[in-house]
């Protein structure tokens, strides 16, 4: 084998091993596109955290509600949405409000106040199980009792 051929053959073998998954990588699942609304009590939950955290453990998304209570799910990228499964869902508002950049207004006397039930800000605790099927391109709704 001539050396031009032999690099060349190295330099395909170096390709070929580097297309592998990577010691530590996730496997990345298909997503398909995921938003939907948060209300507790018929009013919509503004600034919130919201997290669906999958039954076997594997996927996560994320988003924030915005003034209406809409939120928009990221897995792997920004509004990527989520793969279908079965999900617990966890919402959480942080009472703490910055009043300049990078400043937080003081705590009040006894501490910050969610303004929705706490058991739904723990995945231990939290009662809303969503399933996400294929292809399925309906918003989620979230109505915290």
């Amino acid at each position: 084998m001539r050396l031009g051929s032999r690099i060349a053959a190295v330099a395909a073998l170096v390709v070929v091993a580097g297309c592998g998954k990577q010691p530590g990588e996730v496997e990345k699942l298909p997503t398909q596109p995921a938003r939907g609304f948060v209300k507790y009590k018929g009013a919509p939950v503004k600034d919130a955290s919201v997290s669906f955290q999958s039954l076997d453990g594997k996927v996560a998304a994320n988003g924030k509600t915005d003034g209406v209570g809409s939120f928009t799910l990221s897995t792997y990228g920004q509004a990527d949405g989520l793969p279908a499964g079965k999900y617990k869902v966890v919402v959480a508002v942080s009472a703490a409000k910055e009043i300049e950049p990078g400043v937080l207004a003081p705590e009040p006397e006894g501490g910050f106040k969610s303004p929705i039930p706490a058991k739904y800000a723990n995945p231990s605790t939290t009662d809303i199980l969503v399933e996400v099927k294929p292809g399925d391109s309906s918003e989620i709704l979230i109505d915290l009792k």
